[in-house]
């Protein structure tokens, strides 16, 4: 063997490695916890008092028992819950819902203003929750800030930089990779638990048909391939099967009571 070829195996050789080392961090970093429950649940303190300095939250009890009965209903069509869920509902004219730290998630009264049905709110509930059991928010966060940055972040407690954080958790969009793989599972538990999957495509087609303030957290709305490539994936997901077993709601109620006054 000549020198020269000798030399280009091994920076061959040395390139591979160097791939294979990337590539195998890559991985293990997306299938390893990339922070613990524990510190997780810490870092939803912070962040919760951030949300409620900064919108109004609805605290009425017939509010609860639905959003529960619309839970519950959810939770058949879960393997496992990794979290006890809690769901807030905001006043705000923003039409946006969005999931936080340890369960927490987020639904602003513009958005249920938008919707028809209990069974379409638990289609956009769906997505939601598979973004939460995915951990999606500190996958995007960490990917921002780095694992190391956002626990000093969170727990110095300092509200200007928790006010920046709880920004771009709530505007923040996730990637195409992400949003697909809520997709998948929001379809899982909307077929397991008797409900339409189609109801979530109906949902954000409206949305964008309509005149309402998108969010960032909603931008792959406005973008036609991206809906499109969404929609038909939910389609085929759902196959022939349309059955639903509706919800015993008064949904004109629910919405009366979380209306802005």
């Amino acid at each position: 063997m000549n020198k020269n070829l000798r030399d280009l195996l091994i920076i061959l050789i040395f390139a591979l490695a160097i791939w294979a080392g990337f590539t195998y961090f890559s991985t293990t970093t997306e299938k390893n916890e990339l922070i613990s429950f524990q510190k997780e649940d810490e870092i939803a303190d912070f962040f919760n008092d951030q949300i409620f300095k900064e919108y109004e939250s609805i605290e009425d009890e017939s509010v609860d028992s639905t959003l529960n009965i619309i839970m519950d209903r959810l939770s058949t069509g879960m393997d496992s819950l990794s979290y006890q869920y809690d769901i807030h509902i905001l006043k705000s004219e923003q039409v946006n819902a969005f999931t936080a730290f340890n369960g927490q998630i987020f639904i602003f009264t513009a958005l249920i203003e938008q919707t028809e049905s209990a069974e379409e709110f638990a289609a956009v509930l769906a997505h939601e929750l598979a973004h939460a059991e995915n951990r999606h928010v500190i996958k995007n966060l960490i990917k921002e800030l780095g694992l190391n940055s956002l626990i000093l972040i969170m727990s110095g407690g300092d509200p200007v930089v928790l006010q920046e954080i709880s920004k771009l958790v709530v505007s923040s969009g996730f990637s195409r990779k992400m949003e697909r793989e809520a997709d998948e599972y929001a379809v899982k538990y909307l077929k397991a638990a008797e409900l339409n999957p189609n109801r979530l495509t109906q949902f954000f087609l409206k949305l964008k048909q309509s005149k309402a303030n998108i969010p960032d957290a909603f931008k792959w709305i406005s973008s036609h391939p991206g809906l499109k490539d969404r929609i038909e994936y939910v389609t085929k997901q759902l196959g022939d099967s349309t059955y639903e077993k509706p919800f015993d709601i008064d949904w004109k109620e629910f919405k009366e009571l979380t209306k802005i006054n």
